[in-house]
């Protein structure tokens, strides 16, 4: 049998062209499931960097550690709700301590993941995908994408007003929140990954190095060779070096953060050759504070 566990997880950071990384991961194992939360700190605003970084302790502190024993959906929204409100929380102590500035933003994208499936809360355009059990098609994005640049670009919205991108404002402003308490069921040897929006310029058709390649009939994205094999072999440092290796080749544009986990695989060949991460950390914190 696979001997995998749960905490085959792995992080990454670029920082691109900007001169401050704004981005901040977290992930830490309590008992047979793990935490993955991604926030990124709103480019030109601000104290970005301070805020995505207390948007994820503070996540970490409100979501506390869920019990041993099974919890119903209710149950769920409020610990992934109590997560919000402790990111809010810690945004507006960094204010009251002169750390952050008014007006700064972030969004946030926390996943929680177990042998019952995955629950998230997201608030904003930091993107949850899960890959195809295979890893033959394009992974699938499961949150909402929630920014508002289109709006912006239309005059319907402000730049720089406190709906901009459908962040988390240290006022105790969030605009559009997708709750899955879930569970959504993950089957055996899915990737899940968590990642700011740098990410998406993978799933984008004809990004050279990206994952679409064509669509079947179905209109599923099929996926280049070297990615089905990233997604569907690959433990998730393996597979992060393969995503940080694209983008610094050129098809990033911003700073970019995620974090991936490997479910565990049934009893097959490719369960035998897999290797896992071994050193993962139990919690791990990565941001540019």
């Amino acid at each position: 049998m696979s001997t995998i566990p749960m905490a085959d997880v792995a992080a990454f950071q670029i920082l691109g062209p900007r001169r401050r990384q704004e981005d901040a991961a977290l992930h830490v194992r309590h008992g047979g499931g793990r935490l993955l939360v991604v926030a990124d700190g709103m480019g030109g605003e601000p104290a970005g960097d301070v805020a995505s970084m207390s948007a994820i302790l503070g996540f970490e502190r409100g979501f506390g550690v869920p019990p041993d024993e099974s919890e119903n959906n209710l149950r769920w929204a409020v610990r992934l709700m109590d997560g919000l409100r402790g990111a809010l929380d810690a945004m507006a102590e960094a204010l009251a301590r002169g750390d952050g500035e008014d007006g700064m933003a972030t969004t946030l994208a926390a996943v929680w993941a177990d042998p019952d499936g995955m629950r998230w809360l997201s608030v904003g355009d930091s993107g949850i995908w899960m890959s195809d059990v295979l890893g033959e098609y394009a992974p699938i994005r499961v949150n909402g994408r929630h920014g508002e640049g289109n709006r912006v670009d239309s005059g319907l919205i402000a730049k720089a007003g406190p709906f901009r991108a459908g962040s988390i404002e240290a006022k105790f402003c969030v605009t559009e929140i997708d709750l899955h308490p879930g569970p959504l069921a993950v089957s055996p040897g899915r990737l899940i990954f968590v990642g700011s929006d740098g990410m998406d310029v993978l799933e984008h058709r004809g990004t050279p190095g990206g994952w679409t390649d064509r669509r079947t009939a179905r209109g599923q994205a099929r996926m280049p060779a070297a990615w089905r094999e990233a997604f569907g072999h690959m433990n998730p440092r393996d597979f992060l070096s393969r995503v940080e290796s694209v983008l610094t080749a050129g098809a990033a544009a911003d700073n970019t953060t995620a974090i991936a986990l490997r479910t565990p695989m049934r009893h097959s060949t490719r369960a035998e050759e897999y290797v896992p991460v071994s050193d993962a950390p139990e919690r791990e914190v990565l941001g540019g504070v």
